[in-house]
């Protein structure tokens, strides 16, 4: 009955803990490339994270020296999990507190390195997923577009929604391979 108001309480609280957190302006060519540590977020739903997953395989070759952290909230496996020096971090709901917001033990399961790139594979806005792409510290966090995208990512991108999944996860993809 109050799922909505606690959840607006958590982005509150997000937004009041990142109110100081000002990215600094960088360049943005190659940072994929550049990177040795990513973390990227599933989508909450499994369908999404396979269609998500599979859309990402194209990487596998170029990401080979990559080490990869994906969180996931399902039991079961997807298609990320089968590149070389991946690592995934599985969420349960007792993971996720009353305010739509990762826990203290679960941001430390995730947090066992620094991170380089975020990335957020939600479609629409989650808030725990988004909070820990911001927590991560990376220098770039990446995410679909959303009213509240700005405060937790510093790529915003902004897709035709109106197609389907698969369609919008491979040109992610395609977005991503540019650089």
């Amino acid at each position: 009955m109050f799922e909505n108001a606690f959840a607006y309480l958590g982005l509150q609280f997000a937004k009041f803990q990142f109110r100081n957190d000002v990215d600094k302006i960088q360049p943005m060519g190659n940072f994929l490339k550049g990177a040795r540590n990513v973390l990227i977020t599933m989508p909450v739903g499994y369908e999404y994270s396979v269609i998500a997953g599979n859309a990402l395989r194209s990487f596998r070759d170029r990401m080979k020296d990559i080490h990869i952290t994906v969180v996931h909230n399902s039991t079961r496996e997807t298609p990320l999990a089968n590149f070389p020096k991946c690592v995934v971090v599985r969420l349960d709901p007792e993971d996720i507190n009353r305010f739509s917001l990762p826990t203290k033990v679960a941001l430390q399961r995730i947090f066992t390195r620094e991170f380089d790139v975020a990335i957020d594979l939600n479609l629409d806005f989650v808030l725990h997923t988004a909070y820990i792409c911001k927590a991560s510290l990376a220098k770039v966090r990446v995410g679909f577009t959303s009213p509240v995208s700005e405060l937790f990512f510093n790529i915003n991108i902004n897709l035709n929604k109106s197609r389907t999944p698969q369609v919008i996860y491979e040109n992610f993809a395609k977005c991503l391979a540019m650089f």
